[in-house]
């Protein structure tokens, strides 16, 4: 960004210390005496500087006046984290402790449907203590077991409950998506099972109406689409496009629009909310015939765009997009030029203001780095080649915004999902003006919903617009090396990344040879990192024990090959694979990975039956398919094993297992039910034996 840009951007210069602010409070959080009134003299210290004649002399050029600024804005952000981080509060109900368990709650969202059960998020409002009810705040995840009336719970309704609330757990296997830290940005950290008989609905509904109706809305247009015969493949993507409704898209649609890059068309961003202003700037073009007809119009066009963005359920793309569009439709009634990233940073300041942990989210990351990768780097992009024919150039913007998106969001990308997809172009130039299609024909299928004979026709047309969608995607998906996986960078990695893009894009604003060598400089520096960690990678020696319900998985890893003993059922589990176990060999940098359920033999690694070998450790298994024989008298000359794995709930004691075993720990993997293993426990407290259970404390992990 060039000095007059910065110049014309004050809120970029505002929000840079407010984001400080912000991830000093997640990352080290601390409530501090007195640092209200800290603030509060801060704040009218500048106030006065800027208002009172006396002081404002040149309080624009002043040095200290701007890190007065500054320090404020950061303690500020600081302080209003830590505020809206509700598990520091006196009232949060997990600090009020009684036996009972009883709650009063309100169901806070709509509920996600699950094989037995229905997950609901619930603001819980007043805890039982005694023989009284306790005012108090706070959320959980509470999975209620399904049933008719469980099914029948809508947003806003009031809850009476019997709730034994757990911690949500840490992330059980290495390198596992953290369900934990994702839950504590949304300020919830419990969880709770309830039964038919613990819970009963007050019948009263409490909740926001603007978010109750467009809820109900929401549900009556999902309606009009299956009313018109949209099922499948096309009902799930439809409402996806349209409505953010995403509880009805299958695996595999997901893994393919992940797969080409398109991906954001099934999360409603700033492309919906664009046509959804385009559409209403449109059909309101009468008012900006009125006296205050443009004001009117502005007021119109915000509602409209909130409404939406509400129906869409908040996500933070559409915050985004709603909020910017928010300021370009003030800054145009007020006949006022906007600068695009003054704008930008507006936007983000106001959403941050409410909502400061939207900073960690990755839609919000990657949504606001998109647009500014777009705004920033697509011009110099599209000024490479500037074609005479109107289609040509049609296709050329496309491209050029393509790969402008692509460049600014890749880095975060291999961070986040340690892929690239390799045609994104090719599937961008599909999915662009199809999607764009699919969203007017979806908006006219809901407009034209009470006329059967045109809405008919229209929802034909959205149909088969879906069905080319998806098809397109899957045809791209499976094309010859479609996807890179397996890349992994550390936050520093991608940093350096981002530095050589805005170095490498800043000499072509510039035009300063010094911007060359800096590129250079940090691309020798993010190799030399690279390197160091190939080398360590390399060296690597560990055998790790997976906590994967219901299934048994080892894994033996030697520098960047590995071998996983498990069943046949998980092994072919594409999506259990890559949840539970392939973002650990991607950040354990394994090129080379086999999986296995039977005897097998290599340099360092040796299965058969129950026994392994591997480099100098001695393993045991005990299973189903292994009977011990039960005898009174200890075996003469025991078999001596480093780890004894027990799984499948083997039919075994432990104190046969010291008859015929000398064994330094033993391992209860996760495919022993709880009960089982804490039989084993207790049976290990009476031998005074060693023993690691991995559903109690997550996967077992050895550095050989």
């Amino acid at each position: 960004m060039s000095a007059k840009v910065w110049n014309q951007a004050p809120t970029v210069r505002l929000l840079l210390p407010f984001i400080g602010g912000i991830l000093s409070a997640i990352y080290f959080p601390h409530e501090f005496e007195n640092a209200l009134v800290v603030l509060s003299v801060l704040i009218i210290l500048v106030s006065a500087i800027v208002l009172i004649p006396q002081f404002n002399i040149s309080y624009k050029n002043s040095f200290w006046f701007g890190w007065i600024s500054y320090i404020t804005l950061f303690l500020l952000a600081y302080h209003l984290t830590i505020y809206k981080t509700e598990k520091f509060s006196s009232d949060h109900f997990s600090k009020i402790k009684d036996p009972s368990h009883l709650v009063y709650a309100r169901v806070s969202d709509s509920y996600i449907e699950k094989e037995r059960s229905i997950k609901v998020i619930l603001e819980i409002r007043a805890v039982k203590k005694g023989q009284s009810w306790m005012s108090s705040r706070g959320k959980a995840v509470v999975y209620i077991k399904k049933n008719d009336l469980s099914l029948k719970l809508e947003y806003g309704e009031e809850l009476f409950l019997k709730a034994d609330f757990k911690d949500i757990p840490e992330p059980q296997n290495p390198a596992e998506f953290n369900y934990k830290k994702f839950l504590a940005l949304h300020n919830i950290y419990h969880q709770a099972y309830v039964k038919n008989n613990e819970w009963f609905s007050t019948k009263i509904n409490s909740g926001n109406p603007f978010i109750k109706y467009s809820i109900e809305l929401r549900n009556k247009l999902l309606k009009v689409l299956t009313e018109n015969h949209l099922t499948g493949d096309e009902f799930s993507v439809g409402s996806a496009l349209l409505l953010g409704y995403v509880d009805k898209l299958d695996a595999d649609i997901i893994s393919a629009y992940a797969s080409t890059g398109s991906l954001h068309v099934l999360s409603v961003s700033g492309m919906h909310v664009a046509i959804v202003y385009i559409v209403f700037n449109w059909l309101l073009f009468f008012l900006d015939k009125i006296k205050y007809g443009t004001t009117l119009k502005a007021i119109l066009l915000i509602l409209f765009l909130w409404f939406y963005s509400a129906l869409t359920g908040l996500s933070p793309s559409v915050l985004r997009a709603a909020t910017m569009f928010s300021f370009i439709i003030i800054a145009k009634t007020l006949n006022r030029h906007t600068n695009i990233y003054n704008t930008l940073s507006a936007a983000a300041l106001f959403l941050l203001l409410i909502h400061p942990n939207l900073i960690m989210e990755v839609g919000f990351q990657l949504s606001y780095i998109a647009v500014i990768g777009i705004v920033y780097i697509q011009p110099k992009i599209k000024n490479w080649f500037e074609p005479d024919h109107f289609l040509l150039d049609q296709v050329w913007t496309i491209t050029s915004v393509s790969i402008a998106a692509q460049i600014a969001t890749f880095p975060l990308g291999l961070y986040y999902f340690h892929q690239f997809p390799n045609y994104f172009l090719l599937a961008n130039l599909v999915v662009i003006p199809i999607s764009t299609v699919i969203i007017y024909l979806g908006i006219a299928v809901f407009a034209f919903s009470k006329i059967p004979l045109v809405v008919k026709y229209l929802s034909v047309c959205f149909t088969w617009s879906i069905w080319l969608l998806n098809s397109s995607v899957k045809w791209i998906e499976n094309l010859p090396a479609s996807l890179v996986q397996g890349i992994h960078i550390s936050t520093s990695e991608t940093w350096l990344v981002y530095a050589i893009i805005v170095l490498f894009f800043g000499y072509f604003t510039t035009k300063k040879y010094n911007h060359i060598v800096y590129v250079l400089a940090t691309t020798i520096l993010l190799l030399l990192i690279q390197v160091d960690e190939q080398l360590e990678q390399l060296k690597q020696k560990k055998l790790i024990v997976y906590n994967i319900p219901k299934t048994s998985a080892i894994d033996f890893i030697t520098g960047k090959r590995n071998v996983l003993l498990t069943d046949t059922v998980f092994g072919r589990d594409e999506r259990g694979l890559l949840f539970h176990v392939k973002h650990n060999w991607w950040e354990l940098g394994l090129v080379n990975s086999k999986i296995i359920s039977k005897s097998y033999t290599d340099t360092n690694l040796k299965v058969e039956n129950n026994f392994i070998q591997y480099e100098n450790k001695r393993i045991g298994i005990i299973n189903r398919e292994l009977i011990l024989a039960k005898k009174n008298q200890k075996t003469s000359s025991p078999f001596i094993v480093d780890y004894l794995i027990i799984s499948g709930n083997a039919k075994v004691s432990i104190a046969n297992i010291e008859r015929i075993f000398s064994v330094k720990t033993i391992i209860f993997d996760s495919s022993n039910s709880e009960y089982t293993i804490n039989k084993w426990k207790s049976e290990c407290a009476v031998f005074n034996q060693s023993y690691y259970s991995v559903v109690d404390s997550g996967a077992f992990i050895e550095n050989m």
